[in-house]
This record gives structure tokens, C-alpha cells and sequence, in this order.
């Protein structure tokens, strides 16, 4: 019996692979012959990097580069061993400094020294990241300058506040091995570059701004976007999804094409999830991302849909109100909440012996054949 496990990330608590390993347990312990597959979920704020190497071989490398303060910090990405090269913004690139004066150089370091090893194919989360200088601070560790009025060069490494200065970019020493690789970044969030839809207006009392705050460096990415499209003839505001980490995602696709993808897309070209879906005979899956943190769709709705697809009995275990309701209206054989209301805090012990507990649960109602009731 092929049973497939596809837990993802339940709010911080507990991790897709802790959780995968608490399911993995439940089930082997009911069903002697159970061949498992787990799938590593992750999503556009976590576990990108874990989960691509639970999945693929592959080598990390640490590297000196700066964090959204710049502050020279130890940063990891990774090489799979098909040569795609992980990179998760999150995990380095975050700050303290009041958010007009982060940066976005640090990614641009990680970049180059990618590049420099070779790098063809590069996946970056961007997700979490500190920085919301419209990718101007990365530009610069690639190779771009930028000039005031009087043709001096900007620092753009203080952050968003010296936008407004800038009257000119020269993109003539970008790196040269960028327009010859394979971009993909990902994000889970809908965002413009600028707006009332972009990024920083739609977050930012979660980061601790005022409205006006926000609109005044919402209105700097604006300017520097003006820059691109009379410079460089780039019009970056309509771009889907372009305000991911910052307006990083706009200036990457409008230079380079970069693709913008979201995590379950991610997770279907890594995994070849439907292949994997049809082939199995129970699949257990769930999710405790709060509806609140505005994420587009997660892989763990691909994964009901493949499933009613597919005919395939599935599980699905979750920690919040709304993927419960959703998963029930999608057809999903049966659905556990491990919470009315999620806890404002909880260990990853207990959430994942709830998770097991459940999973035994179901398990076991599934293999009762009410033979009373023929």
C-alpha cells in the first residue's frame, strides 16, 4: 500500500519534515505494508532550503555577506546536485534598523558568489525578507551604480531613504553571467511593486509602521520605478506578484525574465507531486498557516485537488478554521482540527503527538469495515 505524506509547516510550531516524521510514525504503526513517500512542503516564508534537500542531494556553502543592517553575517545556499542552486532570503537578510535604512545588498552578494561557482539555475525565496528597497540595494553588489543630479554615485546601501536621489542607472556592469541563467523566485504573497496592493501597504502594521510610513517608502519604490522605465525602458509596476521581497521580484523579471512562481508550483517541478498523488492509495497531508498571513494558494490545496482528481482517499490534518472548511468543500475524504483556535503558543512536541494521535485516528476508522452494516 503506497501511502504519500505531504505535511506542511503548522504556524511556526513544527516544521513540514517534524511533522512528515510524526505522521510517518502513525502510519507505520497501523499498516504493517505501508510503503511511505514523504513530500517536504514548504512555502514562500519557510523550509525552502531544508525541504529541496530532504528531497535532492546536494551541496550548502557558507558565505560572508551582509544582513538587510548591513552587518556582515554567515549566509548559506545550496547546490543540488542537478545544479540548482537554493537560495533563502530569510533566513539571512533580516534587520533592525528602522525599515527605510535595510538594505537588499546582502541577496545581491549571495547572487554573485553563486555566479561565480558556476551557478545556472537559481531558486530564491524571498519570502520574509527585511529589506523594501525596490531590489536597488542588490542591483548595486551585482554590478549597477546609481547617480544624483550632479553625477555623483548614490550609495544605495543605506536603504530606501536615498532613493529619491538617484536621476540615473548604469546597468552596464551587471554581472555578465546574469542574462545566461535560469531565474526563479519564489513567493506566496499578492503584491504589485507599489500601490495600495504593494507589499509594504498591505503589511505594514505587522511591521510596526504607521500608514504614512509606509506610504512614504511606497512612494520611493514608485520613484525608482519612474527611474527604471525612463532609463532603461522597464515598466515594472504591473508586474504579478513583482512586490515580493520588497520590488526584488519586479526588477529581477523586468531585467532578466525571472520567473515568479508560487510554492506548490515549486513543489510540482521538485517533486512531480501529481505523478505522485496518482500513484498512491491514501495520502495524509495538512497545514497550520493562518488565513491572516494573506499567503496565496498553499501546496496543500494543490495536493486536495489532485486528490479529488484522482479519486484517492485522503486525510488531511490541520490547525486552522478556514483550510478545515475549504479542504471539506473540496472533497477531501475527512479532515482534523488539532485546534479550535490556534494557541498563542505551543511546543513542537505537543503539536506533533496531536498530529500522530490524529493520524492513528483516522487511520484506524478507515481500515473498519462495518461489517454490521452491510
Amino acid at each position: 500500500m503506497k501511502v504519500l505524506v505531504a505535511m506542511d509547516e503548522f504556524n511556526g510550531i513544527i516544521s513540514s519534515y517534524q511533522a512528515n516524521r510524526y505522521v510517518e510514525e502513525a502510519v507505520a504503526s497501523q499498516i504493517e505494508s505501508a510503503d511511505i513517500v514523504q513530500v517536504p512542503l514548504f512555502n514562500g516564508r519557510h523550509e525552502l532550503m531544508d525541504s529541496v534537500f530532504l528531497w535532492q542531494s546536494g551541496t550548502k556553502y557558507k558565505v560572508y555577506a551582509h544582513d538587510a543592517d548591513m552587518n556582515e553575517v554567515e549566509a548559506i545556499y545550496g547546490i543540488t546536485d542537478n545544479q540548482v542552486t537554493v537560495i533563502e532570503g530569510n533566513l539571512f537578510l533580516t534587520g533592525n534598523k528602522p525599515i527605510h535604512q535595510r538594505t537588499s545588498y546582502g541577496l545581491g552578494e549571495l547572487i554573485v558568489d553563486a555566479l561565480d561557482n558556476n551557478s545556472e539555475h537559481i531558486i530564491i525565496s524571498l519570502g520574509g525578507i527585511g529589506s523594501f528597497d525596490g531590489g536597488a540595494g542588490m542591483l548595486q553588489a551585482l554590478g549597477a551604480k546609481f547617480y544624483d543630479d550632479e553625477a555623483q554615485e548614490v550609495d544605495v546601501r543605506q536603504g530606501s531613504s536615498v532613493l529619491k536621489y538617484i536621476r540615473k542607472i548604469d546597468t552596464s556592469e551587471l554581472h555578465p553571467r546574469l542574462k545566461d541563467i535560469r531565474l526563479q523566485l519564489m513567493t506566496d504573497f499578492d503584491s504589485k511593486l507599489y500601490g495600495k496592493n504593494s507589499e509594504i501597504m498591505q503589511t505594514y502594521e505587522s511591521l510596526g509602521l504607521t500608514r504614512e510610513s509606509a506610504a512614504e517608502i511606497d512612494n520611493l519604490i514608485w520613484y525608482l520605478s519612474e527611474i527604471f522605465k525612463s532609463e532603461l525602458r522597464l515598466a515594472l509596476g504591473p508586474i504579478q506578484n513583482g512586490g515580493a521581497g520588497g520590488g526584488i521580484a519586479a526588477v529581477l523579471n523586468g531585467l532578466y525574465g525571472a520567473e515568479i512562481m508560487t510554492s506548490h508550483e515549486l513543489v510540482d517541478q521538485i517533486t512531480h507531486l501529481e505523478t505522485l498523488i496518482e500513484q498512491a492509495d491514501l495520502i495524509i497531508f495538512g497545514e497550520g498557516v493562518n488565513e491572516e498571513d494573506q499567503l496565496l494558494e498553499t501546496t496543500t490545496i494543490r495536493i486536495a485537488e489532485l486528490a479529488t482528481k484522482y479519486n484517492k482517499p485522503s486525510i488531511a490534518i490541520c490547525a486552522t478554521d478556514d483550510k478545515f472548511d475549504l479542504f471539506e468543500s473540496m472533497g477531501v475524504t475527512s479532515m482534523f482540527n488539532t485546534f479550535i483556535e490556534m494557541p498563542e503558543s505551543f511546543t513542537d512536541f505537543k503539536m506533533g503527538i496531536q498530529i500522530r494521535h490524529y493520524t492513528v485516528q483516522a487511520i484506524k476508522l478507515l481500515k473498519t469495515e462495518f461489517d454490521d452494516y452491510k
